[in-house]
Order: C-alpha cells, then sequence, then structure tokens
C-alpha cells in the first residue's frame, strides 16, 4: 500500500471514528433528551395526581370524623321540619347553627326534594330546579330512604359544579313524596382545584368530571375562575356524546381505554388521564375525573436547541479542522511525495524548491536523490556515448564486411563452377559453408544495428518460396555438419510481414538447429495449415532445452560451451511481439520443437 494511501486511510479512518462518536452521542443524547421528557411530565402527572387525590382524600377524612354530628343535624332538622314543614328554610339554618354551636367555617346548606327528585326549595339558590336523578349517589341513597325512611350520610365528599366547593350530603325521606338534603361545607378545606394552582406555574390544569346515564356520556370542565348563576348556565357547558356513537374525543378516549394520551404541541404537552384507577360510579357518582395537563417544556426544548447548535458548530469545526488536515497532508506529504515519485519515474531531477528548501526529511531524500541523479546522468551520458560509439563501429564494421563478403561469395560459386578436381569439393564445401554462416550472422548484425532506426514494413509475401530458399541456403551449413534437413512445406502460403524480418526468424531456428542438433539426425522443417492455424514448425534430435523460459532473453546461451552472441531468439522473440505471433518451444520424442502459429498474419 502506498504511503499516502496509508495517510489518507489514517485520516478517513480518523474522520470515521470522530463523526461516529458524534453521531453516537448526539443520538445517545437525544434517546436520553426524550427520555429525561418522559420522565418530567410523568413527574408531573404524578404531582399533580398527588396533590388532587390528596386533597380529596384529606376533605373526606375531614368529614369522616364529623360524620356523627352531620348524622345528628340532619335528624334534628328533619324533626324539626316534620312539625312545620312550611318553616322557612334560612330560618332553620340558623336554628341548626345555633343548636349545634357549629363554627364559622362550617356551613350547612338545606335541600326540598320532590319525588321526581327535583330541587324544589333550598338555601343554595344555585341549584333550585337541580334534578337529582343524573347524580347516580344522590338518587341512591333517595331511593333508599324511600323504602326504609332512614338518614344516610354519602360515604365520599363532593365537590359542588356551581362553586367548586367540597361538600358532604346527608339524605332522609320528609313525608311521602318529598326528601331532605342537607349540604355541609367545611371552609377550611381548599377545593384540589384551589390547591393545584400553586403546585407548579409551568403547567396548566383542566379538570374535567365524566359521567354516564343510559343514552349518553356526558361531561364538564370544574372551572375555579367560572362560577355558575345557575343550573341552567352550568348545563349549557355540558358536552354530550351519544353512548353508542364513536367519536375522537380526547376525554372520552382517556376515560373508555384507561390510559393517558400525550398531544404534542411543540413547547406545550397536553397530557390527559384519569384521575381515579378505578371506575368511580357506584361512589361519586360519576365515572371519573379527567385531568388535562399543559407541560411547558420551552426550557427543555431550548436546552435541546442550544446542544444541537453546539453539535453543528462542534460538527463544522471538527469538518474544518479535517480539511485543513487534508490540506496541510496534501501539501506538505502528499504532493512531495508525488513530485518525487513522478521525478523517479521519469528519471528527472526535482526541481521544485518548495521540497528542497523545506528542510525536512523529504528534502534531505531529494537532494540526496538530486546528487545520485547527477552522478546516474554522467555515468548515463558517458555509456550512452560509448554504446553510440560501439554501435557506429558495428555498423561501419558491418557496412566494411559487406563487400568483401559478397567477393568471396561470388568467387566461392566460380570456383565451385571451374572446379574439376572433385578432390577438393569437401574443402570448398567447407569454404563455402563458413562463408554462409558468415553470411547469415552479417544478416543478424545488421539487422540489430537498424532495427531502432529503420522501419521495415509489413508487405504480402510468399512464405512458401522464403522458406524453400533459406532451406537451399542452409543446406551447405548442415551438410558439412553431418546433419539433413528435410521439409514438409505446402503450397502458395502467403502472409502479411516484412521479408527480412521473417527470414530472421527461420535462419536463427536453422541456425540453433544445425548449432545443437545431435550429428546424423533429421532436422525436420514443416509448414501447414491446421484448421484455421498456419503453423511454422521446426524440429531437431538433441538433448532437451532445461530453461524454456529463459531461451528467448537477451545474451542467454543455453549451452556456454557453444560459442555465440546470444541475441538470435531474443531478436525472434522481439519480432513475434511485433507482429502477435505466438511461439511455444516443446520437447517431443526426443526433439526440440519451436512452434510459431502465424495464423494473424494470413493473407
Amino acid at each position: 500500500m502506498k504511503l499516502k494511501t496509508k495517510i489518507y486511510l489514517f485520516q478517513i479512518i480518523l474522520s470515521t471514528i470522530l463523526f461516529l462518536f458524534l453521531v453516537l452521542n448526539y443520538f445517545s443524547y437525544i434517546h436520553q433528551y426524550k427520555k429525561d421528557i418522559n420522565e418530567h411530565i410523568n413527574e408531573e402527572i404524578i404531582i399533580h395526581k398527588k396533590q388532587i387525590l390528596s386533597s380529596i382524600n384529606i376533605a373526606n377524612v375531614e368529614f369522616g370524623k364529623k360524620e356523627q354530628l352531620f348524622y345528628d343535624i340532619h335528624n334534628e332538622a328533619l324533626n324539626i321540619l316534620k312539625n312545620n314543614i312550611n318553616l322557612d328554610l334560612e330560618e332553620l339554618q340558623k336554628i341548626l347553627k345555633s343548636r349545634f354551636q357549629l363554627k364559622d367555617h362550617m356551613k350547612i346548606q338545606i335541600y326540598l326534594i320532590d319525588k321526581n327528585y327535583t330541587i324544589y326549595k333550598t338555601t343554595f339558590p344555585k341549584d333550585l330546579g337541580f334534578n337529582l336523578s343524573i347524580a347516580a349517589d344522590a338518587k341512591g341513597y333517595l331511593d333508599k330512604t324511600s323504602i326504609d325512611n332512614k338518614i344516610y350520610v354519602s360515604d365520599f365528599a363532593s365537590t359542588d359544579s356551581m362553586n367548586m366547593e367540597y361538600k358532604l350530603y346527608t339524605y332522609s325521606k320528609l313525608i311521602e313524596g318529598k326528601y331532605l338534603e342537607l349540604g355541609f361545607v367545611d371552609t377550611r378545606l381548599n377545593n384540589y382545584a384551589l390547591s393545584i394552582e400553586n403546585i407548579n406555574f409551568n403547567s396548566k390544569i383542566k379538570i374535567y368530571n365524566v359521567g354516564k346515564n343510559d343514552t349518553e356520556y356526558y361531561y364538564y370542565e370544574m372551572d375555579l375562575q367560572n362560577y355558575y348563576e345557575n343550573k341552567e348556565e352550568f348545563f349549557k357547558t355540558v358536552k354530550r356524546f351519544p353512548l353508542e356513537q364513536s367519536n375522537d374525543d380526547l376525554i372520552l378516549n382517556t376515560l373508555k381505554n384507561n390510559k393517558q394520551i400525550i398531544i404534542d404541541n411543540g413547547n406545550i404537552q397536553t397530557v390527559y388521564i384519569n384521575i381515579f384507577d378505578d371506575n368511580m360510579y357506584n361512589i361519586l357518582g360519576f365515572e371519573n375525573f379527567i385531568m388535562q395537563l399543559d407541560i411547558n417544556i420551552s426550557d427543555k426544548k431550548k436546552f435541546m436547541q442550544n446542544y444541537e447548535y453546539m453539535f453543528l458548530i462542534t460538527l463544522i469545526t471538527i469538518s474544518i479542522l479535517l480539511i485543513i488536515m487534508y490540506i496541510f497532508i496534501k501539501k506538505y506529504f502528499t504532493l512531495p511525495i508525488n513530485t518525487i515519485r513522478e521525478s523517479l519515474i521519469n528519471s528527472q531531477k526535482i526541481e521544485d524548491d518548495s521540497i528542497l528548501l523545506s528542510n525536512d526529511e523529504l528534502s534531505d531524500i531529494s537532494k540526496i536523490y538530486n546528487k545520485l541523479y547527477e552522478k546516474l546522468s554522467n555515468e548515463i551520458n558517458l555509456n550512452s556515448n560509448l554504446l553510440k560509439e560501439n554501435k557506429r563501429f558495428i555498423a561501419d564494421t558491418v557496412h566494411q564486411i559487406r563487400t568483401p563478403l559478397t567477393n568471396i561469395m561470388m568467387n566461392a560459386e566460380m570456383v565451385k563452377k571451374l572446379q574439376k578436381d572433385s578432390s577438393l569439393y569437401s574443402f570448398i564445401d567447407k569454404i563455402d559453408a563458413s562463408v554462409n554462416m558468415l553470411s547469415n550472422s552479417y544478416e543478424d548484425l545488421a539487422y540489430i544495428t537498424t532495427s531502432d532506426t529503420f522501419e521495415y514494413a509489413a508487405a504480402k509475401i510468399n512464405l512458401t518460396h522464403i522458406l524453400k530458399d533459406r532451406i537451399r541456403f542452409f543446406s551447405t551449413i548442415s551438410k558439412v555438419s553431418k546433419k539433413e534437413i528435410e521439409s514438409n512445406i505446402e503450397d502458395n502460403i502467403f502472409i502479411n510481414i516484412n521479408q527480412i524480418e521473417v527470414e530472421r526468424i527461420i535462419d536463427n531456428n536453422i541456425s540453433n538447429a544445425i548449432k545443437y542438433a545431435t550429428k546424423n539426425e533429421l532436422i525436420t522443417i514443416n509448414l501447414y495449415k491446421n484448421n484455421d492455424k498456419l503453423i511454422l514448425e521446426f524440429k531437431s534430435f538433441g538433448n532437451a532445452i532445461k530453461n524454456k523460459d529463459r531461451i528467448f532473453d537477451k545474451n542467454y546461451r543455453e549451452d556456454e560451451g557453444k560459442r555465440g552472441l546470444g541475441l538470435g531468439l531474443n531478436m525472434v522473440k522481439n519480432i513475434c511481439d511485433k507482429y502477435g505471433i505466438l511461439y511455444e518451444v516443446s520437447y517431443l520424442n526426443n526433439q526440440n520443437i519451436f512452434t510459431y502459429n502465424l495464423s494473424n498474419l494470413k493473407s
């Protein structure tokens, strides 16, 4: 892995860790925030609910202590009214208060009720005309006393919807078809609505009394701030819903499902919840109290918003720092490293002053490299000049060899034609073979010295004729070397290649076969078509080639005992690579086989 990749990878990992940490921290805080909000809401609910229940319980306890007193007062009032049913009720109030020596905080309200459960006469005008049949506990007690003529004291304090005072009621039959009801008020007992006002100024509370009769649900708000002048005015505020009608009223759904409902109104969380866990119909005469609590969470939301701002600022700050880090790494590490690397790849001197003058490790490396580069450049220039001189010498030498070599070959041919003494033929053959070998080496050197400066263009050639001609050329050499060449060559094989280059392939393979093959064994040369393939093949008996992968390398010789330049097969490889010729070396039946696939050169 590259160094710059490691640096960037480290930065990416560091960035990922930081962002993951921030994100996990953020979501953890969001989770805790929601948990805190729920806990805060539950605490508010518990506090208010506890305060309300405590207020009701205190009232019941205090009234419970005076239950016998209330019974005695009611019994006295009943006896007085039976003796004088037309007695003024306010006068009766005074008599009872005086006779039982009641203090100012204790009030008595007197109600006369007809057979239809309607209040027709009372000391509390607001209740005049009120029909008690909708108050289950009151109607229950009236029905009982009409049967057994007993006095009944209510088991539970009630809240009067007219003035929101705690009252404890007593009931009895007055005469046939008429009833007496007394309401006892202890003004020292604050109504729960009064007591909860000061619980938490961040919360607003409303209490709803929910009742049910044979046909409908109904509820009304127990509003301490709005005292009603009469029952008619009060009944206008009562909301009614048929029993079978489904609706989405939050008060009724809270009652029916006995679950708290929370409505998110932004900074205000509105909670609806039953005050009593059980249905209170048989005790209170109505279903339940429903508390609507508006809890202000603006402070917590503001704190959360501040946290989100801080998170965003932190995120931006870290992002900026990472960008600065990236720019710093790129400027002082990546770019210098890239510059040094490119200089090394392109074999150039490092000229960037920002690197050379930085006085750090990269600067030291660059300066050392420049010194080595200058030294190496001098060596390269020297070697290049020597190489040029060497190539010029070889080219000049080759050029100078051409004329005498041509003369030798021509005169050798003349000698063979004019010589009549057969005893000299063997010597002439050796001379002829040596001249041909020298000519072949000359052609190789001529190609090598010109291949990088002269373009050898491809053309359509008759490979059949060329291959047969080159075999004839090597026939004398093979004869002197006591080796025989046989060939199997199909006629009229045409390919697209430069003639000199294909001759170099052929000559080097035949030359190597003659040089390395076993004496008195055949050298076989095949040129044939096999389906879509065009194959040129050279076979020679001899020892197996040990390093088939290196046989085409420059300056490599399989047998160091055999003299040679080691350039022939490397030259063949370069020509094959140029034309896309596939080549392969194998060993089968004691023969080394060089195979060349010329399919892509077919004309």
